[in-house]
């Protein structure tokens, strides 16, 4: 799996424990994708930039 795939099932299994609708969830992956640039070099550098603050 890779580092992409654990950051997006990790986003969503908290919205999903905060008791997000699907809706909201389906939001907050968009939005996650959205804010990925992968023309960075490292794909740890795609995990840092790709975990917007939700609270």
């Amino acid at each position: 799996m890779s580092d992409l795939e654990k950051l997006v099932r990790r986003r969503m299994q908290e919205e999903y424990a905060k008791g997000a609708s699907a809706e909201e969830i389906a939001k907050v992956v968009r939005d996650l994708f959205n804010s990925i640039d992968l023309s960075g070099s490292s794909p740890d550098a795609v995990a840092v930039r790709a975990t917007p603050n939700y609270e």
